[in-house]
């Protein structure tokens, strides 16, 4: 009986015991590591750059740039878009356009991002612009684009480096010359902001010690993050456009905006002798888009 009930026990363990040790050996075989910064390469497919609202053709495209850098697009990830609160939305075909850290997932892997690196990515979803953009003119359609925050700094990198081939261009919280001091910081791999004035900036403290409960990973973000605006503040484009016509520009901007601070008074005389419309509203900078939706609505600033 003994021999019987051990051969019964053999032939149930047996198989469990070779299974554990075989999910154990395929547990031990997979790799879970990131995959490491590798520069970006735009692909042939030009339609392989943006995110569609609609499939649906129209005469008039409005082409979305999203604030910035990060690695993802909201709208990939909520489906909206500031503009759907216009009146006629429904007339226009919208896309909205990747930022050359949005297309290449690997950027915030990189372990040392140089400002070099973020001044080619800069040129990267300067490229990403226009290719969009010389689309839809190609297609004989009607092309706007609205850059908030990073993306706003990219319509004049674009524009001062490639054929202006828009009908209109819409910046909302963007700069044409960004505050030297603050793109110092950002060299730095430091954030920093203005106070409500939009005038002051709070300069951050750099003798801090890195904050605790903080992964390798956040801070490698950060740095990445910050030489990616630098990639694009650290030109005056009030010089860089100064043979560029810019009748065609609404330049939209908060008086209260703590991210990028107030246009100073040169970059504004600049917009005016170049035909550029000025639109200053009573925000914050996560907020202009509202004003601007109301000016659209009321007719003060047509597109």
């Amino acid at each position: 009986m003994k021999k019987i009930a051990t051969a019964i026990a053999l032939i149930v363990i047996l198989p469990i015991t070779m299974f554990c040790k075989k999910k154990e050996t395929t547990l031990k075989t997979e790799n879970y590591k990131s995959k490491e910064y590798t520069p970006t390469k735009l692909p042939s497919d030009t339609t392989l750059l943006w995110v569609n609202d609609s499939f649906k053709e129209k005469d008039t495209v409005l082409i979305v740039g999203e604030g910035g850098p990060k690695n993802s697009l909201d709208f990939e990830n909520n489906g909206r878009v500031y503009w759907e609160y216009l009146n006629n939305y429904d007339n226009y075909q919208t896309i909205v356009i990747h930022q050359s850290s949005t297309y290449n997932k690997t950027i915030f892997n990189a372990l040392d991002f140089k400002i070099s690196d973020g001044y080619k990515e800069a040129e990267n979803s300067a490229e990403i612009m226009y290719r969009a953009i010389k689309y839809f003119k190609d297609r004989n359609k009607y092309v706007i684009v609205a850059g908030h925050s990073y993306s706003a700094f990219i319509i004049p990198y674009y524009i001062a480096n490639r054929p202006s081939l828009a009908d209109t261009y819409l910046m909302t919280g963007g700069r044409l010359n960004a505050d030297s001091i603050q793109t110092q910081y950002q060299l730095k791999g430091s954030n920093s902001g203005f106070k409500k004035d939009g005038n002051t900036l709070i300069i951050p403290d750099t003798t801090l010690p890195p904050k605790r409960f903080r992964t390798e990973r956040f801070f490698r973000i950060i740095q990445v993050k910050e030489m990616l605006k630098a990639g694009v503040g650290n030109f005056k484009f009030t010089d860089e456009l100064a043979d560029k016509d810019l009748s065609n520009l609404i330049f939209c901007y908060g008086k209260k905006d703590s991210n990028v601070g107030i246009p100073t008074q040169e970059e504004l005389d600049f917009l005016k002798t170049k035909g550029a419309k000025i639109v200053a509203t009573d925000a914050d900078h996560y907020n202009i888009w509202k004003r601007v939706i109301d000016s659209l609505r009321d007719g003060t600033i047509k597109l």
